[in-house]
């Protein structure tokens, strides 16, 4: 091979791999984001021994994902790039009320949908939103849940309530809003806790 064709050689290898590098970009990794621990303290009034499950949310696309969505306007809704939840959202919302009802500490026993136990009553529903909505240009959370309390012994609904809860993020960060949805997320659970009691 002569040093003209050796020489061409190397420069079509080279441009292939630069070729390549510029149609192939590594993917940046995405920062994965749990909801802070629920706010609650545990109540000083008397327990109750009953048993509760709380059965994940229903929801729909986009938030039946595990992508943080936030709505620029009120008719466009994107999501936070290079950030997502570490599960789905409505996993997120049903873990977050097993732990603020256990926290709270007036029923004896609260299990997930996940769990054999057995239980007197059961909360399920849907999750209708759990975004970030823009409001005079800063993010609020807005999160929507519809729930109904049943008596597993009779599979009668004892009540049916919508919960509708919002918190400002502090900046436009997606730490910010991650830290909203963490006290929109505690204050819904306190007012479902309340909610469930008054039931009892």
């Amino acid at each position: 091979m002569t040093a003209p064709l050796i020489r061409l050689t190397f420069a079509m290898v080279a441009a292939l791999t630069l070729a390549a590098c510029t149609v192939f970009p590594e993917k940046p990794a995405h920062k994965i984001f749990q909801l802070p621990v629920p706010a609650i303290k545990e109540s000083a009034d008397e327990s109750f021994d009953t048993a509760l499950r709380i059965s994940a949310p229903m929801a729909v696309a986009p938030i039946d994902s595990t992508r943080i969505l936030v709505k620029p306007d009120s008719h466009e809704i994107r999501a936070y790039q290079g950030a997502r939840w570490g599960n789905r959202a409505p996993v997120i919302v049903g873990n977050h009320l097993v732990e603020a009802f256990r926290q709270d500490g007036r029923l004896v026993t609260v299990v997930s949908d996940t769990s054999p136990a057995r239980s007197d009553l059961t909360i399920v529903g849907d999750l209708t939103r759990f975004q970030a909505e823009y409001q005079n240009g800063s993010p609020v959370v807005h999160m929507q849940l519809n729930l109904q309390l049943i008596d597993e012994r009779t599979r009668e609904t004892l009540s049916n309530k919508r919960f509708n809860v919002r918190s400002q993020a502090s900046d436009e960060s997606v730490e910010s809003v991650v830290e909203a949805f963490g006290q929109a997320s505690s204050e819904l659970a306190r007012n479902v806790i309340d909610w469930t009691m008054q039931e009892l």
